[in-house]
């Protein structure tokens, strides 16, 4: 099974990953991130390292979702890429994570990277779109 962590500036990644918790009930093998403004670069990538050694455990590979791509908890996910093993997805939203959890087991790390990717592009609406005007 695919590990998931969510790494973010302050809270977010553990509030994504509780308000999938609220939605699809108990989840296994992720972890979150919550990298503050105190907290040093060594700090946070060995909790970083720390995430991804907790939900890496049967061999099938971890995705990192990131909030914002260029900052801190991208930069640091970027550095433990393993093409094939280890993905970075940034722009993490909610829609991408309950996907995650529906689909980690019918594909492998790069395929649910790129898969995410673009659905998580599709679940963003503008609802002004949906107004009869």
């Amino acid at each position: 099974m695919i590990g998931l962590v969510i790494a973010s500036h302050a809270g977010l990644a553990l509030e994504m990953l509780r308000a999938t918790e609220m939605i699809v009930g108990p989840i296994e093998e992720a972890e979150a991130v919550c990298i503050q403004r105190e907290d040093s670069v060594e700090d946070a990538r060995s909790a970083l390292a720390a995430a991804i050694e907790a939900v890496r455990v049967d061999g099938e590979g971890v995705l990192i979702m990131t909030d914002l791509f260029g900052g801190t908890p991208a930069n640091l996910a970027i550095s433990f890429l393993e093409p094939g093993q280890i993905e970075v997805l940034t722009g993490v939203n909610l829609p991408m994570v309950l996907k995650f959890f529906n689909s980690r087991e019918d594909l492998d790390v790069s395929q649910l990277a790129a898969m995410l990717k673009a659905y998580g592009q599709q679940s963003m609406a503008l609802a002004s779109d949906f107004l009869d005007r």
